[in-house]
């Protein structure tokens, strides 16, 4: 899959959520799991982890306020 969290003519639409959440959620728990000597590995899952939140945070202020994310 590719990231369009790089891609600048990326569109993100509410049936796109789930899409990306359930990738972060897991880097999340992943990263949770980490121990202490594996700081390269940290920072690069981070920094995925981030650029998926801020896609979901952008598909979120997206919708309406009556509309629900899938």
């Amino acid at each position: 899959m590719c990231d369009s969290a790089r891609c600048p003519q990326a569109t993100h639409h509410p049936c796109h959520r789930p899409v990306c959440a359930e990738p972060a959620e897991r880097t999340k728990t992943f990263l949770g799991q980490l121990g202490r000597p594996r700081k390269t590995e940290r920072t690069r899952l981070q920094n995925d982890y981030d650029r998926a939140m801020h896609v979901i945070a952008d598909i979120d202020a997206a919708i309406a306020p009556d509309e629900e994310p899938a």
